[in-house]
């Protein structure tokens, strides 16, 4: 049972189904439906897509390719550009706009031809069924009670199994919210995606379709809610590009961005995607963690359904698995959160990183898993820090 048909559910369910396991999904939307997200796809991701064998229809919606991350201070003239550095054991260097109204209905679709997958759309999982040992057997909904051999939670941030299966820890400290809109932009000559550190928030800009450009804020809560009382006028003021462009539509809000669940397997559940932890936005590896992470949960869980494994160890299996994917990226997302907070020491480091683009673009492999921390040198360190 997976509950949640976003990117990590549908990877998680997919492979699970093609391994030669039943697998029923639930969600309560009916796709295609949008949601608030930074929708950008970190090479790492775009690989797991083409192991699907998605990523061609996923192109086919029109979305971009990411070559480059571009970063500036607003009111700033100097920016720095990082590429996206080729992947240790080859592919492609580049991620993709993934405009989640399109990738997730392409995802959608592939459930609903698989043969051994059930998709229900529109149906809300409210709580976990238990047996007298208090191992969780299946799922509750508002109309009846599904039994399974293993459950798996894909269902967001903020997710209602988590909770149900009181693993939720409650918020320490004040978090981070974030607004996501569209503007209709030409986006066909824009490489890649732009980060602009303003005064105590950020603003991100990233093509999504050839005519279609996401640009959404980062902040704490009170920022956020004072630019959503004029997100256009805020995002014309902060994006001078923007200025003769239009919105499409109205934002999305999202947050408390900040999750660290208690454990994310055992007795029976398995947590993954957004439902499994989050720190923030501000490095957009959301997506691909979640697809990085469906492919070891569903290798240890076909390993306990086909009796290869015991049921514990795939849940101590799949725990280290997906500590080993967050862990350096949860580091460097404490990095970005830190230049985002001292607005000179951000100036300093876009100067410097300006001649010496080396440094961003070895914390771009960081941020897709191709190395650690250590392939760093301190004279990289030292630019990092606009020394």
């Amino acid at each position: 049972m997976v509950v949640g048909a976003g990117p990590s559910g549908a990877a998680t369910a997919l492979l699970l189904a093609r391994a030669g396991h039943r697998t029923v999904v639930l969600d309560r939307a009916h796709f295609p439906r949008d949601k608030a997200c930074g929708e950008g796809l970190m090479p790492s991701g775009v690989a797991v897509l083409r192991r699907l064998g998605l990523l061609d229809a996923v192109l086919a919606t029109g979305a971009p390719r990411l070559h480059s991350v571009t970063y500036r201070v607003a009111g700033n003239p100097s920016t720095a550009t990082a590429a996206f550095p080729t992947p240790p054991g080859g592919g492609p260097a580049w991620g993709l706009g993934v405009r989640r109204l399109h990738s997730d209905a392409v995802a959608a679709a592939a459930l609903r031809i698989e043969p051994r997958v059930s998709f229900a759309e529109g149906v809300r999982a409210t709580g976990l069924r238990r047996d007298g040992r208090g191992a969780i057997t299946g799922v509750l909904t508002e109309d009846s009670a599904i039994s399974a051999r293993a459950v798996v939670a894909a269902d967001g941030l903020h997710s209602a199994m988590r909770a149900a299966a009181g693993w939720t820890s409650p918020a320490t400290a004040p978090g981070r919210y974030g607004l996501a809109g569209h503007w209709r932009v030409d986006t066909r000559a824009t490489p890649g995606i732009t980060v602009t550190f303003a005064r105590g928030h950020e603003w991100y800009q990233a093509p999504v379709g050839p005519d279609e450009l996401l640009v959404s804020v980062l902040g704490d809560r009170a920022t956020v809610g004072a630019i959503a009382r004029d997100y256009a006028g805020a995002a014309r003021a902060a994006l001078p590009a923007l200025a003769e462009a239009e919105p499409a539509g109205e934002p999305l809000a999202a947050g408390l961005f900040r999750q660290r669940p208690r454990r994310v397997a055992g007795d029976g559940l398995f947590l993954v995607g957004d439902a499994a932890g989050y720190d923030d936005p501000t490095t957009g590896e959301g997506i691909a963690i979640g697809l990085l992470a469906a492919e070891r949960l569903a290798l240890h869980l076909d390993s306990a359904l086909g009796g290869r494994i015991s049921p514990a160890a795939a849940a101590t299996a799949y725990a280290l698995d997906d500590g080993r994917l967050r862990r350096d990226r949860r580091r460097l997302t404490g990095l970005a959160l830190l230049m985002a907070r001292h607005p000179g020491v951000s100036r300093r480091a876009i100067a410097r990183a300006a001649a010496r683009p080396t440094a961003l673009q070895a914390l771009l492999g960081v941020n897709c898993g191709y190395w650690g921390f250590g392939r760093l040198s301190p004279r990289d360190w030292l630019s990092l820090a606009g020394i």
